[in-house]
């Protein structure tokens, strides 16, 4: 799709959205919203890691530099123990993802030329899914490394700081809610960031230049993702959407739930 195409294309959804109604609205932006079900899922899979790390750190007496070592090692054995499971866990997610995707594409094929739905189906996105696998392996053994990290650095803190061990004890308990934090930060971004991704790769792959914004449009969206909900943005220019100035498309940064909604290119009739 050429400038003016895409113009054309920004002129043709606002005028069709004078006519549809808010219901018609609602299920189409349905197609292609954040998976919430999967990230649930995943989210439920990656806690159980974060319990199990609190676990093992409970049998130690936290605060002795002596057990330290240990500790670290159990944590970093049990990472990689779980690099198998970590692996099918996230493969799953983006299989469910993807599929929900690909549901969505042939929901929308009424609008489609044969020859273009075949195009999506034929959408070579197995680059995406792999690099988008590999992630969730890394991410996921990263909650027991990061929590043998926050352990040692906490002790030392207590040993050469002088840090009272009253103090010291609850805060490396703690440990437990800051991995569950971090397991739910993974599971909420990483289903977003493979929507955002299989989605983008589709679109692509079939002239697609650009997409419209949408937020959730509930309290928590960031003032930045508010002021984009409902513009038009090209693929190959993210636009400023956080406060220090970043880029990025709909669902690539930390706890962004918002969505992007293809453009379709103008083959389509």
């Amino acid at each position: 799709m050429n400038p003016t195409g895409f113009a054309d294309a920004l002129a043709s959804t606002l005028t069709q959205d004078i006519w549809r109604s808010k219901a018609q609205r609602r299920a189409e932006a349905k197609h292609f919203q954040k998976v919430t079900l999967a990230e649930k899922w995943y989210s439920i899979q990656l806690r159980k890691i974060a319990r199990h790390v609190g676990e093992i750190i409970s049998h130690y007496k936290i605060g002795d530099p002596a057990v330290v070592p240990e500790v670290t090692n159990i944590l970093s054995n049990y990472a990689s123990i779980i690099r198998p499971w970590a692996k099918a866990t996230g493969n799953r997610m983006i299989a469910e993802v993807e599929r929900r995707d690909y549901q969505a594409w042939k929901r929308t094929s009424q609008k489609m030329s044969r020859d273009l739905h075949k195009e999506i189906v034929d959408a070579p996105i197995g680059e995406v899914i792999r690099k988008l696998q590999n992630d969730q392996v890394e991410l996921i053994t990263s909650i027991p490394l990061e929590a043998a990290e926050r352990v040692q650095k906490l002790t030392q803190e207590y040993a050469v700081a002088g840090r009272r061990y009253e103090d010291l004890v609850p805060m490396i308990m703690n440990t437990t809610g800051v991995s569950l934090s971090k397991a739910t930060l993974i599971a909420r971004t990483e289903t977003a960031k493979a929507a955002s991704s299989i989605v983008q790769a589709r679109a692509l792959h079939i002239g697609s230049d650009g997409y419209v914004w949408h937020t959730v449009q509930d309290i928590y969206v960031r003032k930045a993702h508010r002021q984009l909900n409902g513009s038009l943005q090209k693929w190959s220019d993210p636009p400023i959407a956080e406060e220090n100035g970043e880029r990025h498309h709909p669902g690539n940064f930390p706890n962004c739930r918002c969505w992007a909604e293809p453009i379709l290119p103008d083959v389509i009739v």
